[in-house]
């Protein structure tokens, strides 16, 4: 403990550390208490080796685009972590193209048309470390990241795309469509199980690769991604993101919060 190292502890230090621990405690408590009725994330484990396989592509498939986009000269402006007052555009973080021409997949609700990769925010935790999204799912934010947060309100409209970079630790982008700044980030409280504002699979044609979920929508699987698709199943969970690329007509994903990874999709 630090207290343990100071040469005079006085009588204040002690009684920090005491609440320090007491909230800690109460912490804890509260996490356990509000997963109660999410999906549990990655409740099915990946074969190590698949896991493996996923990683070493994606991160060799995010360095090809970055070169055929390097070379076709393509104008490149990347989103912030800091928000500047002369950003009036959307742009994804971070690696995104001025002018990306990519339509975000919607689906009609009651005669509304809802971008269904447009997510929003519900609460930032006290601590600055995690976010909750409109479908209940909670995401762990990069502790060097943390400070972003302090820009984002409630009902900010959201982003989730994939990091690919084999160096970092968070699979995840999630961009700030209000503001224009980003944060790295890991899924790790799943959303509502079967919740008003959550998705789930009720078919699965693996043959064709084809994904089918509760509210109607088809998805078209990558090829390259079929392998992955072997292990998902009707009623896992899906948390819609975009993919951001020129090269590639699989500009979504869907992120299978049972199996913890994601495939690259296009609306059917």
């Amino acid at each position: 403990m630090v207290y343990k190292k100071l040469l005079v502890p006085t009588l204040a230090t002690v009684l920090f550390f005491n609440s320090y621990l007491n909230a800690d405690e109460i912490a804890q408590e509260n996490t356990e208490t509000s997963i109660e009725g999410h999906v549990p994330v990655r409740d099915r484990e990946m074969d190590p080796e698949k896991r493996e396989q996923m990683l070493r592509s994606r991160t060799a498939q995010n360095d090809e685009e970055t070169k055929e986009q390097a070379e076709a000269k393509l104008p490149v402006k990347n989103a912030n972590h800091r928000l500047h007052a002369s950003q009036n555009s959307f742009m994804l973080a971070p690696r995104q193209v001025t002018g990306l021409g990519v339509t975000l997949a919607s689906h009609n609700y009651g005669g509304y048309s809802f971008p269904i990769n447009c997510h929003w925010l519900t609460s930032i935790a006290d601590s600055g470390r995690s976010l909750e999204i409109e479908d209940g799912s909670h995401w762990e934010v990069s502790p060097t990241d943390a400070y972003v947060l302090r820009n984002w309100r409630r009902e900010d409209s959201l982003i989730i795309t994939p990091n690919s970079s084999w160096l970092s630790s968070y699979d995840y982008y999630i961009t700030n469509k209000t503001n224009n700044s980003y944060v790295s980030a890991n899924l790790f409280v799943g959303p509502m199980a079967f919740g008003p504002y959550s998705h789930w699979i009720v078919d699965i044609d693996y043959f064709g690769g084809h994904v089918y979920l509760e509210n109607q929508m088809v998805w078209c699987v990558s090829p390259q991604d079929n392998y992955l698709l072997k292990d998902w199943a009707v009623n896992d969970h899906i948390i819609f993101g975009l993919y951001d690329s020129w090269f590639s007509p699989f500009n979504h994903i869907l992120i299978n919060v049972n199996m913890d990874n994601y495939v690259h999709v296009k609306q059917y």
